[in-house]
């Protein structure tokens, strides 16, 4: 910053005062502006990153938290079955990884078989055949949704069952309890992702198909019989779980009659379409 000695007006840069006209040669510069704008401007960088570093900071305590709930799960499953609403989150988060580990090691595995067939294809039709890969997202999302449909299924089954016991359960209890003990499937899923990379089908069919058994047959039965013991009441908890896995089989049922079995349909024929080349 350059002061007019004459007049004391103050200007960026310049030969000649703007305000009297004097020459700025002989004019001193100030020494305290630029420290004063490299004050300013360092505090304005400096409040960005403490407002980032405070989200990351949750999202951190957020994680090991969750983390630190699933070692215990999985140490004593039974744990999963002391918490209601107060395992809300948790629960979402164990169904979001559960469908979405179901999802991607399926996809996974029939994308690696299908660049397998495809290079041999391509070893006589030329080159980038063996480059191809399967649409993730129509593959992957069809996947994702009828893992969620089958979840949800065996949710609103043991939802349904507890509330013919007249007990005060909300929808987000049981989806807080249900998720929770869906926690070991949900890890099953998750080491049949990897399988699923490798190319490993019965490894991927194994784990996937029996983590899908457990969590749609079986937990219905077991939290509702749960459930049932835990309330006191005179009621016949034997079929009331029963009933539950029961349900849950038939919204299976419905799933695969009406949606799975046309996306098989469609996988079918796009194989076929592979046969003519």
């Amino acid at each position: 910053m350059i002061i007019c000695s004459e007049c004391n007006h103050q200007q960026e840069a310049g030969k000649f005062c703007g305000s009297c006209g004097a020459d700025l040669s002989t004019a001193v510069e100030s020494p305290i502006q630029p420290s004063a704008q490299r004050e300013v401007a360092a505090a304005s960088h400096t409040q960005q990153p403490v407002y980032n570093n405070e989200n990351l900071t949750k999202a951190k305590e957020g994680v090991s938290k969750y983390w630190s709930f699933a070692l215990n799960v999985l140490k004593s499953p039974s744990a999963a079955l002391t918490g209601y609403e107060t395992h809300f989150v948790n629960g979402l988060i164990t169904i979001a990884v559960y469908v979405a580990a179901f999802a991607l090691s399926l996809y996974f595995l029939a994308n690696k078989l299908y660049k397998t067939m495809m290079g041999g294809f391509g070893n006589f039709f030329g080159e980038g055949m063996g480059a191809q890969s399967l649409p993730f997202f129509d593959i992957a999302f069809a996947l994702f949704m009828f893992a969620l449909l089958f979840v949800a299924g065996a949710i609103l089954s043991s939802f349904a069952a507890i509330k013919m016991m007249s007990e005060p359960l909300s929808f987000k209890g049981i989806i807080g309890q249900f998720g929770s003990v869906i926690i070991p499937f949900a890890a099953m899923n998750v080491i049949a992702l990897i399988f699923g990379l490798a190319g490993s089908v019965q490894l991927t069919l194994l784990f996937t198909g029996l983590s899908l058994i457990f969590t749609i047959f079986i937990m219905p039965a077991i939290v509702v019989y749960d459930r049932s013991i835990k309330s006191g009441k005179s009621v016949n908890s034997v079929y009331l779980s029963i009933g539950a896995s029961a349900m849950s089989m038939l919204i299976v049922y419905l799933v695969v009659r009406t949606s799975v079995m046309s996306f098989l349909e469609e996988m079918n024929q796009f194989m076929n379409m592979l046969d003519l080349f």
